[in-house]
């Protein structure tokens, strides 16, 4: 410590030494980037309303003669990317993030975090940028939410570890999850598709909340999650990461980068080895679950620059993993299907093969087709019930583009093909009495066919994307999906949105709800079950401002979703079974977030956020809240750095409010749990050190190692028909210590 305070005294009294001998002629500094942080050559600093100017080095970094006048701005500029004009004041050391015309409004002042951004479309869609994702031990996508509000990343099943992205509160199941603009996590890679993208290879993540486009099809209903893989032209040629934690668990990735003049190819590789058994709470049963996961993904990109009216793009990915959970004597090499001791085991290899071809007619008119392509193939046992499944999964999407007129307002038309085939098996090793839904199932199968039309209008200050699906259902025929969205400019530095629609989509119960075959109830189904359907409704306001050294941002939404067809499982009618219908009657989800951002001169942001959750059905005139939601939620996330961006420190805070429990009144006494749980917090803290190449990260996660202790129901008795490991309402794990290194070649 007190070498970094005589290093930074020492800074600053070569500083002080600089100003007094350049006396009238004193410089102002700074480096500019697009929004991941590559340096934009021969960029434009001007001083405005003057010839005083200067463009950037090869490095991206510029300066220019301070003109000693507190109120007078500088307009950075750069082709293809927008404009900015920001207030000088006292800064003397800018670094900026220009963002390219056709995607974002507005600049990050907040210079060393690279974090967030909204883009500049009729949509609220929150940009999550890679420092955004390094301000947290970010292993898996899963992981890459700690800092986010609009996402939660909740834990399904505590024993294998099984998790889902939740928008608006609502399941996972509604939010639409894409990787690289393509429908490649869902069914069997649901619950466990999450934890098997690294960190690594994501570059940013797209979050949209409510109604968005339709070109991606109709499933989307709380919202959409976009990932998108490192493009090899811009990444790092060589990138790699190695984690471990204080569980025993370590993870280690590698990332390859070939970039040529036509083409580029950008090649990754991940391993996870699993922690070691640790019983902190003495239920007998393990806190942390034992992954193997290896994966392979490898993206190859064309096009050529003297002649770019093609484009191309294909891409493979293998993921291998196993999952293992239960009591701790538990060995799948000697107990697997046996009474002997209890245990969870996942046994699953996933491919994926994606491709996407552009062709431009003319400038204005361009095809494009999208396929994409997942096979998934599971073998699971949870106690003695072993669950056997296969998906094959294809969809393609062809449509045009033509941009008109003078504002280049745009139409998309085009087809669907989406062809899910989904076997299912579950059968029981021993008998136990009361599971009586063993047998095969294949209602996830499906093919849909179907045709889309968007229309996006610019006219002055608005914006409006009006957008319908038509798909034919085999079961109940032709299905119309509208979505309108609109956005207003109240000014340069306020939007105000408002958008509607509808979603559709078709339940993969099992191998979406998890929890279903990890407990011991037994499952009914009332009814085949029709695809679930929804009206999302939502309105937001962002106002972003600027006072002296202090960048700020301030938003609000509102959502609010009606169901008209829900498959929502009724854990409350009996203590042992699970009751699956399709629920019909009023079911409402409301959705209420504050948000603002504060970003002081160029090395410290500050995002406070809070979250209102409203979730319940009307049932015979009564108001029933679904339970695992808290009703509200608080996050407040500090990042500084320091001015040579060497040192970074994050410290995030998160509070959840108590949230229903599903009844155990008809449980025995000794297992019957309170109508809510507790309320909680916890502290996460990370400290990155950085050089030229090299980065060592580490940090302490729920500093006040708070727990839920005994999260599995009827523990004692995991044969039982009241065992149920679905009851995680809180951190199960406790406290974490990491530490990870980075190495990068440019």
């Amino acid at each position: 410590m007190k070498a970094f305070i005589y290093r930074n005294l020492y800074v600053t009294i070569i500083l002080l030494v600089t100003a007094t001998i350049s006396g009238y002629s004193q410089q102002i500094t700074g480096l500019i980037t697009d929004i991941e942080g590559n340096a934009l050559i021969g960029a434009n600093v001007v001083w405005e309303d003057s010839k005083i100017g200067t463009v950037t080095n090869e490095l991206g970094e510029f300066s220019i003669e301070d003109i000693k006048d507190p109120d007078h701005h500088l307009i950075f500029s750069y082709v293809g990317f927008k404009s900015e004009r920001l207030k000088a004041g006292m800064v003397k050391h800018w670094e900026i993030m220009l963002i390219e015309d056709n995607t974002i409004k507005g600049v990050e002042i907040s210079t060393k975090s690279k974090a967030t951004r909204f883009e500049d479309a009729a949509a609220k869609i929150e940009v999550i940028g890679t420092r955004e994702i390094e301000r947290a031990a970010c292993c898996s996508l899963a992981g890459c939410f700690s800092t986010n509000s609009n996402v939660v990343a909740a834990t399904t099943n505590v024993i294998t570890d099984a998790k889902e992205l939740q928008v608006l509160g609502l399941s996972g199941v509604y939010n639409q999850v894409l990787f690289d603009d393509l429908p490649l996590i869902q069914g069997l890679g649901y619950q466990y598709g999450t934890g098997s993208y690294p960190g690594t290879v994501i570059q940013s993540i797209y979050v949209s909340k409510g109604t968005n486009s339709v070109l991606q099809g109709a499933q989307s209903i709380s919202g959409q999650i976009n990932i998108i893989p490192h493009d090899a032209a811009e990444t790092s040629k060589i990138y790699l990461n190695a984690f471990a934690n204080s569980f025993g668990s370590s993870q280690y990735n590698a990332n390859l980068a070939t970039k040529k003049t036509k083409w580029n190819n950008l090649t990754t590789l991940h391993l996870t080895t699993p922690a070691a058994i640790r019983d902190k709470d003495g239920d007998g049963f393990r806190d942390i679950v034992q992954t193997n996961r290896m994966s392979f993904y490898n993206k190859f990109s064309f096009q050529d620059p003297e002649n770019d009216k093609f484009k191309a793009e294909v891409a493979v990915r293998l993921w291998k993993e196993e999952r293992e959970g239960g009591q701790n004597e538990f060995d799948a090499n000697e107990h697997l299907g046996t009474t002997q001791f209890y245990g969870q085991h996942v046994d699953l290899f996933h491919v994926d093969l994606y491709s996407k071809l552009n062709y431009s007619i003319t400038d204005d008119l361009s095809i494009t087709l999208q396929n994409s392509n997942f096979k998934n193939v599971q073998d699971n046992h949870f106690g003695v019930k072993r669950y056997e499944a296969d998906q094959l999964n294809s969809t393609t999407n062809l449509f045009a583009d033509y941009f008109y007129g003078a504002n280049d307002n745009n139409v998309k038309l085009g087809l669907t093909y989406i062809n899910n085939r989904l076997d299912e098996e579950i059968t029981e090793t021993k008998d136990l009495s009361f599971i009586n839904y063993g047998g095969v199932y294949d209602f996830g199968s499906y093919i849909l066919p179907g045709v889309f039309v968007e229309h996006s209008l610019y006219y002055n200050k608005f914006t409006l994307i009006t957008g319908l699906r038509a798909d034919n259902y085999a079961d109940i025929g032709l299905k119309f999906v509208p979505r309108f969205l609109l956005r207003y400019e109240v000014s340069e530095s306020s939007d105000l949105r408002f958008s509607v629609g509808k979603g559709i989509r078709i339940p993969q119960v099992f191998a979406e709800r998890i929890n279903l075959l990890s407990s011991n109830r037994d499952v009914v189904f009332e009814e085949s079950l029709r695809p679930e359907e929804a009206i999302n409704a939502g309105v937001n306001y962002i106002h972003s401002f600027f006072l002296e050294d202090l960048d700020i941002t301030l938003g609000g939404d509102f959502y609010y979703t009606m169901f008209q067809n829900q498959i929502f499982p009724d854990f409350d009618r009996d203590a042992s079974v699970a009751y699956l219908t399709n629920f019909t009657g009023e079911s409402v989800s409301k959705s209420l977030q504050l948000e603002s951002k504060f970003s002081y001169k160029t090395n410290y942001d500050l995002k406070l956020s809070y979250n209102y959750l409203e979730l319940y059905q009307i049932i015979e005139g009564d108001k029933f809240i679904l339970p695992f939601v808290p009703s509200h939620k608080i996050l407040v996330n500090n990042s500084y750095t320091t001015l040579d961006d060497d040192w970074q420190f994050d410290v995030t805070y998160h509070w959840f409010s108590k949230r229903r429990l599903p009844s155990t009144l008809n449980y025995p006494e000794q297992y019957r749990v309170g109508e809510y749980s507790e309320a909680y917090s916890t502290f996460q803290l990370q400290v990155t050190k950085r050089w030229p190449s090299f980065e060592i990260y580490g940090g302490i996660e729920n500093i006040l190692d708070f727990r839920q202790e005994f999260p599995i129901l009827a523990s004692d008795d995991p044969f039982g028909q009241y065992f149920d490991p679905a009851f995680s309402w809180g951190p199960t794990k406790g406290r974490e210590f990491y530490l990870g290194l980075r190495y990068r070649v440019e």
